[in-house]
């Protein structure tokens, strides 16, 4: 045996003898949940999937980011430009898609996590319609605790926006008291306490002491199942200063850790970013939360603290709210940073019975547990393993890997159901595979899943698929109004659209068979400046009623303006919106044409089914197709 190869087995045995003499009591480990990635064929947009951001504050060697989600590879496989510097294993996924919210919990419950801190803003902001969701969906998983990770600061924009900011007592009393009346809404242990006290974390940044004060003399109505909360404060926020903590210190009830420090300036051979951190500063930084949370309980000052551990950061993808880009490497010299903060909470960490993990899927900041192509399913393995040996429990690792089937038959099932074929038997089995995961009999469930896989495999097996190019123009697909040429090429300015009309023949096939579908063309943007070439499509469909956009959690008014613009409303009419800034570069664009989405009743623009349309400038388009493959079930 290697020595380093003893020297692994030598630490495994050391962490196995202190999780055997710890004090393991109701020991809990959370993940933080973001709420702002949406997909077209779910809502009609591309939520934080897409973005054009700008660090100003920065001096990288590149400050401006411009996302755009909806391009995918010439095989249809692939989102080429998404808002994230990983790349999600099951691809674009929505937030507010119930069998994702399902496939979450199922992944989380396989890696020991007990629960999610949903980023939560207030009552009107969109991350509410995201909690009450997987409310419902967990549910079903018993027991599994959602909780929330107030972003007061959500809450302080939104009453700027207002011009309200003189209500924030009164707005923060109003949604404390929401959270107690209908979040934490069962006498049965469903979120995060301590006892009968729910634990409110709040990230910090919006409300200030004095308000704070305000809001506790005020008071809150209890339910009768409940004892009043506990508020426990974000270190970053709350008590990283002895000045921060003579402040709050005397309201919060406990702190919980974030993500560790990033503020080395980065040496020239880091010129992607401004600030990074590495293994001594994460080590540096978990023990002073460490020392922090100790302090305090040991002085009675606060009821109890919560550690944290991260896998990794990356602004880039949110091009750092505005202001600088960070970096916290997922390795260091390779030593894993997230396998070492792990370990000082199984080693030396006796005094906190909660871990909290920033993030389960926050693709923006890059810091997810979840599995990416990059990093495969790495995360939620030293996840599942330290946790067990946190809390004392035996480890296994066996359906770490079974939620990201499950949720892929259970599309499967759902794309076979649209082409007309009879599911019913293979609808029923794979929620049996989901409550074989949930309760963590991972034998079993593997055996669930092979048996529907083998079901969908036949029912593949005995579809038929015609594929259909339509080159434009031609008969099939068309243009409503002549288009302007300009050197051999379509014009399209903010006057000039392309209106595109399918034939009766072709739509009634598309409206009575499933299909995937594509839309391609090359483009060339004139001017320099920064535009928009959107592509409508007619639809039945209505509207989205909110843009599930989280506010960022460090920028301006100006900075959020900026970047909430790059991000849609969902309309399900919009096939595609790529922005643009780069002028003289011809571009080819692969993207789906979604048949929930499309009603190709002559119903866009002009009684188009496809109009082309240009935002602050002008482009050249030329080689216009659409591809379909049509499935027939053979029934």
């Amino acid at each position: 045996m290697s020595a380093a190869k003893r020297l692994s087995v030598f630490f495994t045995f050391t962490i196995f003898i202190k999780s055997l003499s710890g004090n393991h009591g109701n020991k809990k480990v959370y993940a933080d949940l973001t709420t702002n990635r949406l997909t077209r064929e779910h809502d009609g947009s591309n939520g934080m999937w897409s973005l054009h951001g700008i660090a100003h504050a920065s001096h990288a060697t590149k400050t401006e980011f411009i996302f755009n989600a909806d391009l995918l590879s010439d095989d249809g496989r692939n989102h080429l430009n998404i808002a994230s510097m990983v790349y999600p294993m099951l691809g674009l996924t929505s937030d507010l898609d119930e069998d994702y919210l399902e496939y979450l919990i199922l992944q989380a419950k396989t890696a020991k996590i007990d629960g999610f801190l949903v980023e939560w803003g207030f009552r009107e902001h969109p991350s509410n319609v995201a909690l009450e969701k997987i409310i419902a969906v967990a549910e079903r998983h018993r027991p599994f605790e959602i909780g929330v990770n107030w972003c007061d600061h959500w809450l302080l924009q939104w009453l700027e926006k207002k011009n309200a900011t003189d209500q924030m007592v009164s707005e923060f009393h109003r949604n404390a008291q929401y959270l107690l009346d209908m979040v934490f809404y069962t006498s049965s242990k469903r979120f995060p306490s301590f006892g009968l006290r729910p634990l409110i974390f709040l990230f910090g940044g919006g409300i200030t002491k004095e308000q704070f004060r305000e809001v506790l003399a005020i008071g809150l109505k209890i339910p009768y199942w409940l004892d009043p909360p506990l508020w426990i404060g974000n270190y970053l926020n709350f008590a990283e200063t002895a000045e921060f903590w003579a402040e709050w210190g005397p309201l919060m009830d406990g702190i919980f850790g974030w993500i560790p420090s990033r503020r080395r300036v980065v040496p020239p051979s880091m010129p992607q970013w401004d600030y990074y951190g590495n293994l001594a500063d994460t080590t540096q930084y978990q023990q002073n939360v460490s020392s922090a949370g100790e302090g305090c309980v040991r002085n009675r000052t606060c009821q109890l603290w919560c550690g944290s551990a991260s896998p990794g950061f990356d602004n880039r993808g949110c091009a750092g709210w505005g202001g600088t880009l960070k970096y916290l490497p997922r390795k260091w010299q390779g030593t894993s940073l997230y396998n070492a903060q792990w370990k000082n909470h199984v080693l030396n960490n006796s005094s906190a019975n909660i871990i909290i993990l920033p993030t389960m899927n926050d693709y923006s900041e890059a810091s997810v547990l979840l599995p990416t192509k990059q990093y495969g399913f790495e995360a939620l393995y030293t996840t599942e393993l330290f946790a067990s040996f946190w809390k004392g429990s035996q480890s296994d690792s066996a359906g770490v890997t079974l939620p990201t089937w499950w949720f892929s038959l259970k599309k499967s099932i759902a794309f076979l159901n649209q082409t007309g074929v009879n599911v019913t038997k293979a609808a029923a089995r794979i929620e049996d595979c989901s409550t074989k995961i949930s309760q963590g009999s991972y034998a079993a469930a593997a055996n669930c899943l092979e048996a529907v896989q083998v079901l969908t495999d036949t029912f593949y097996a005995h579809l038929t698929v015609d594929d259909f190019t339509l080159e434009v123009p031609n008969g099939k697909m068309y243009f409503v109004k002549p288009p302007l040429m300009k050197f051999g090429a379509y014009l399209l300015n903010t006057t000039h659209g392309l209106y595109l009309r399918m034939s009766d023949v072709m739509s009634r096939l598309l409206l009575t068979k499933n299909y995937v579908g594509f839309l391609q063309f090359d483009y060339i943007l004139l001017d320099n400046a920064f535009t928009q070439i959107q592509v409508y499509s007619s639809t039945r469909r209505r509207n989205a009623d909110a843009t599930l956009m989280a506010f960022p959690r460090q920028t301006t008014n100006d900075q959020y303006a900026e970047i909430t613009n790059s991000v849609e409303a969902g309309n399900f009419a919009m096939v595609c919106d790529l922005m643009n800034k780069v002028p003289g570069v011809w571009h080819h664009v692969n993207v789906r044409l979604y048949r929930d989405n499309i009603a190709w009743d002559h119903t866009a623009t002009l009684n188009s089914d496809l109009h082309f349309k240009a935002v602050g400038g002008s482009y050249l388009v030329k080689r216009i197709s659409l591809q379909f493959q049509v499935y027939h079930s053979g029934d």
